[in-house]
């Protein structure tokens, strides 16, 4: 008997919930947590965001292919708490997409780990990802806002791109807004193209975008696709230290974040919105904007 699949529309109404779901079993959250932690095995429950060849018998928990995975086991601890009704939320906020603005959902709590450094760690919830942070990295979420860093290596300039053409903007976010409506391309939207060796199980190479902006009457080259590729960093380390010496450093509303996943190990994060990027420092560079 063939297994009933799970709905992954994260659409309630007019928002975008940042749940792996809005409604069924998949629609739980810290607030209401699983009773099961079979809900956090993707390979059963959201399959579609592993490549083709990938054995769906092998537990992926939380997406992750290791269970002792330092990440993969402070996850279950947090959800371990949340059933406990131990949950300190710093940001929660379902999104919205409309034909000039698109607000990505995200949830972010404050996670104290055990042991004897007791650290205090981010948690960053959207469509099934999570990124794991330190606390220190982001020193603006009382003001719904995050710090990013984008390393540049040894370029002298960087450049910012800027949304100014209406007609180019509508479209762009059109395509956000498609990814958002299903948890399962949510997931694969954000890494299509990320193409790490901790993300080889993942539909990771696909570039599926391409299409998304062919669909909505745009041609999928530079600079739109560097728009919607880039990644940011939410720890300075890795712009400075793999990415680096030269970055810079930015400050963005919550809503304006795309997630990957853990397994990525740099806590990337992309973004909608290039308008709604503030710079706070260049760092061996030059900041230029240039004008879509």
């Amino acid at each position: 008997m063939p297994r009933l699949r799970f709905s992954t529309s994260t659409l309630a109404g007019g928002e975008i919930v940042p749940w792996l779901a809005s409604s069924g079993e998949l629609a739980y959250s810290p607030h209401s947590p699983p009773e099961r932690d079979y809900y956090f095995q993707y390979s059963w429950v959201i399959p579609a965001i592993f490549r083709a060849g990938v054995n769906l018998r092998r537990h992926f928990w939380f997406g992750g292919p290791l269970k002792d995975s330092p990440e993969v086991r402070l996850l279950f601890t947090f959800w371990n708490n949340a059933r406990r009704g131990e949950v300190e939320t710093l940001y929660l906020s379902n999104g919205m997409a409309g034909v000039d603005e698109v607000r990505a959902p995200l949830a972010v709590y404050r996670h104290s780990e055990a042991g004897p450094l007791k650290r205090e760690r981010l948690i960053l919830i959207q469509h099934g990802s999570y990124l794991i942070a330190e606390v220190e990295s982001q020193t603006y979420l009382d003001r719904g806002e995050a710090v990013l860093y984008r390393g540049v290596q040894a370029a002298e300039e960087f450049f910012l791109r800027r949304l100014t053409s209406a007609n180019t903007r509508s479209r762009l976010m059109s395509v956000h807004a498609r990814t958002l409506a299903d948890s399962v391309a949510s997931f694969n939207a954000v890494h299509c193209n990320v193409s790490r060796t901790e993300t080889g199980c993942f539909n990771d190479r696909t570039f599926m975008l391409g299409d998304f902006c062919q669909k909505a009457g745009l041609q999928p080259k530079a600079p739109i696709t560097s728009l919607l590729y880039s990644g940011y960093a939410l720890e300075e380390w890795c712009a400075v230290r793999k990415f680096g010496p030269s970055y810079v450093k930015f400050r963005t509303p919550l809503s304006n974040l795309r997630i990957t996943t853990f397994a990525c190990n740099e806590t990337e994060v992309k973004i909608i919105d290039p308008n709604k990027l503030d710079v706070i420092e260049a760092v061996g560079c030059k900041v230029r904007e240039v004008c879509i």
